[in-house]
């Protein structure tokens, strides 16, 4: 219950609900709790928000919640909520179909229409990245070193290009997520985010599959047949733009850029040890004069050479600790 007498346009004062918080153990055990169920909860009331209605808590963490006499969920402190508008809602579920077709085309078109990806550059990396992560979907967690074996070279990439762009939005569902699955380990060591999620992914797929019986199915046959004659009636303009980009190269009008990995690696590591070698000098420097400064009574501005001397030195030592992540990096691909 709200207590509009105390509240105001930055003060919301709710009637407090007496609970046991989610984290207490040992409380939880002593009522005779179950923890497992407890979990499941947990996750089932954050689906609902997020699929069903689109307005969501954005800050579930253990001092949030609570666990009723019954077992129901209490969410406290409302003072951070988030909403996905209708369209996003489409978006997200057009994303879930993608996965679960493990089409990786569709689930980079996906991120696009929600604006987290950037359909600028070269987005290969991203694709066989995508599908490499779609094809191990079902499995365990596939290591650190399968997965740098398997597409080690298209993370660096996309470490390089930085091509994806996640709305707050979405940072306030995914860490509201993983807090929530947080919770449900230390409730449950054998808690499943897939299983207890498996419910809803087949009642969206239940939902699709009814809106594509009837009228629906004839439209996407339409759609079909409609894309594949513009497709065909496209073909000769393609064949004379393939034909036009042959002459260019030809002739030397196009050139082509050919991205080699391993030198960008060497590059950006030149790169950080140039770096490195200026912050010893400069540090060196500031160092010597430091020492000068002091030996001749200038006590204050010895110490602000030593301070500087310090940060140069800071900042070399972390351009090293880059420069070994990258080797490291470049043993394991």
């Amino acid at each position: 219950m709200v207590f509009w007498d105390y509240t105001a346009t930055k003060v919301l004062t709710l009637e407090y609900v007496p609970g046991i918080k989610i984290n207490q153990l040992d409380a939880l055990d002593a009522g005779g709790y179950n923890r497992s169920r407890i979990s499941s909860r947990a996750i089932e009331a954050y689906l609902i928000q997020i699929l069903r209605t689109g307005f969501f808590h954005a800050d579930p963490h253990p001092g949030n919640l609570a666990i009723d006499v019954d077992e129901s969920i209490i969410y406290y402190d409302f003072g951070m909520m988030g909403e996905i508008k209708s369209f996003t809602r489409e978006r997200l579920l057009e994303l879930f179909y993608a996965v679960y077709e493990k089409d990786a085309k569709k689930v980079m078109q996906s991120l696009i229409d929600l604006g987290a990806l950037q359909p600028t550059g070269d987005l290969s990396s991203v694709r066989r990245s995508v599908q490499f992560f779609l094809e191990n979907l079902l499995d365990q967690r596939p290591d650190q070193d399968t997965t740098l074996a398997a597409i080690g070279e298209d993370l660096f990439a996309i470490a390089q290009d930085q091509p994806f762009r996640f709305p707050s939005t979405f940072t306030f569902v995914l860490r509201a997520f993983s807090t929530l699955e947080g919770i449900g380990y230390i409730l449950d060591p054998n808690f499943s985010f897939a299983k207890i999620a498996a419910p809803y992914a087949q009642e969206l797929l239940d939902i699709r599959q009814r809106q594509r019986t009837g009228s629906q199915l004839v439209q996407e046959i339409r759609k079909q047949a409609d894309d594949a004659r513009s497709y065909t009636m496209s073909m000769p303009y393609r064949v004379q733009r393939i034909e036009e980009i042959l002459k260019q190269l030809e002739s030397g009008d196009l050139r082509l850029r050919v991205r080699v990995l391993e030198s960008e690696r060497a590059a950006r590591k030149a790169t950080i040890l140039q770096m490195a070698t200026m912050y010893t000098v400069l540090g060196g420097t500031l160092l010597n004069l430091g020492v000068t400064f002091s030996s001749q009574g200038s006590q204050i501005i010895a110490n602000g050479s030593f301070v500087g001397a310090g940060v140069f030195l800071t900042l070399f030592l972390r351009s090293m600790q880059r420069v070994k992540k990258l080797d490291k990096f470049e043993k394991m691909i």
